[in-house]
């Protein structure tokens, strides 16, 4: 994850790739400085989990994106820094005074979104507690959006079809399709149901 948030990205779209926040603000990251190497951060991100060893969990990192809308004002590094420090601390990753929280860093590789990206081991060697995450950064993010004065989201209710992942998106893409499988079949079943008499 960490190689890929300072790497070039797959389609060459990380420009400026840098950190703006983390769980030590005195970390320095590989993105500006050519001294730190992605494996000497990474080694230091993780190392509450290669402390615990085999009880590591299967899935040992947390990621969010978080993006601003295209007609949303410009938001700084600063502004990102507290936004990701809200986000970590509203999921449960880093909540506010916790010294012992999950390690976790913001990486900004373009104008308009970070990546956020936490290790699920705490420093103290539990787990964190990431249970409905989703739902909690929903929530953050409203509230952020009021805060800053952004593009307000509906809050919606979890019944709405998911967005395909960029990975479906890139298929299709690859496959000369204009739109994931998914996304035809759901088209195909709502004609159906319009032409269906019983």
């Amino acid at each position: 994850m960490i190689r890929y948030l300072f790497g070039p990205g797959k389609r060459d779209e990380h420009t400026d790739r840098h950190l703006v926040a983390s769980w030590n603000d005195y970390a320095p990251g590989p993105g500006r400085n050519p001294h730190h190497t992605i494996a000497q951060f990474a080694g230091r991100r993780d190392q509450s989990v290669k402390a615990i060893g085999d009880r590591a969990p299967a899935t040992t990192f947390w990621h969010c994106s978080v993006r601003a809308d295209p007609g949303d004002r410009h938001l700084d590094d600063a502004d990102w820094a507290a936004i990701a420090r809200r986000f970590v601390a509203a999921v449960g990753v880093a909540p506010e005074g916790d010294t012992t929280a999950c390690r976790w860093v913001a990486v900004r590789h373009a104008e308009d979104h970070i990546h956020i990206a936490a290790t699920q081991v705490r420093q103290d060697g539990r787990r964190a507690d990431l249970k409905f995450d989703q739902r909690k950064t929903q929530a953050g993010a409203r509230q952020i959006e009021k805060d800053y004065g952004l593009r307000r989201l509906n809050p919606g209710d979890g019944a709405a079809a998911k967005n395909p992942t960029s990975q479906k998106r890139f298929k299709a893409e690859r496959t000369g399709r204009a739109e994931i499988p998914r996304e035809t079949l759901r088209e195909a079943a709502r004609q159906a149901l319009a032409g269906a008499a019983t």
